[in-house]
């Protein structure tokens, strides 16, 4: 477990070093570092599918053990996590050079297949969900739901009947110290960086939970370290 968290946060360290260095030479070069389907995306993008595949995982063991609620939980995590990969590369779009549809053209702020840079109306897509909306999601998820699973018998028995994994506390202090450090980047994309981080902290969260005895056949949620 040591070992696979020490390469994440690395890899983590590494990128935004490297944002940070490849900033000096103006925002062309950023752009380019961080550039559509570079280095930084697809990592986001594998990273992120990596995570949906441990979901699938964990949903077939939950099935095979005859938990249904698990399953649930987990299929969900898949999907959303599959989603989130196709969505960081536009399906695909421009590795296979397939023309977006007439409504992507019309409704996509970047002319691509894709959801989050949708406008509908004049509403944002993607400030609106994938920005406001995930933030105050995640924050609760990250920061408040494990002291309340470690407080209250609602949220523990939630945790135990859904099988939540639960973030450690150094999942968090690498995103939130990821989010402080990226925020002085100062320049357009750097939320590319923040979203390589999430990626590796949530495939960590789903594979080393706090409350692992749980995830062991213990029925207890483990607050973990």
């Amino acid at each position: 477990m040591a070992w696979m968290h020490g390469l994440g946060y690395l890899l983590i360290s590494m990128v935004i070093v490297g944002g940070f260095v490849v900033a000096r030479h103006g925002q062309e070069a950023f752009m380019n570092y961080l550039r559509e389907d570079g280095l930084v995306e697809n990592l986001t993008a594998i990273f992120l599918l990596t995570t949906s595949g441990v979901a699938i995982w964990r949903a077939v063991k939950a099935s095979r053990e005859g938990k249904r609620w698990w399953v649930f939980t987990w299929a969900l995590l898949a999907f959303l996590f599959f989603f989130a990969a196709g969505e960081e590369i536009s399906w695909g779009q421009r590795i296979f050079n397939i023309e977006s549809s007439e409504f992507f053209m019309e409704k996509n702020l970047q002319k691509e297949t894709n959801l989050h840079n949708l406008v509908i109306g004049n509403v944002k897509v993607n400030k609106l969900i994938f920005s406001q909306l995930l933030t105050v999601v995640l924050g609760f998820y990250l920061v408040l739901f494990r002291p309340l699973a470690a407080k209250t018998r609602f949220f523990s028995q939630m945790v135990t009947h859904f099988q939540i994994p639960l973030p450690r506390w150094h999942h968090v202090a690498v995103l939130l110290l990821s989010a402080l450090a990226i925020s002085f980047y100062h320049l357009l994309k750097a939320g590319e960086v923040r979203e390589f981080a999430f990626a590796i902290v949530f495939l960590l969260i789903f594979l080393y939970p706090a409350n692992a005895k749980l995830f062991e056949g213990n029925s207890g949620a483990d607050p973990g370290k």
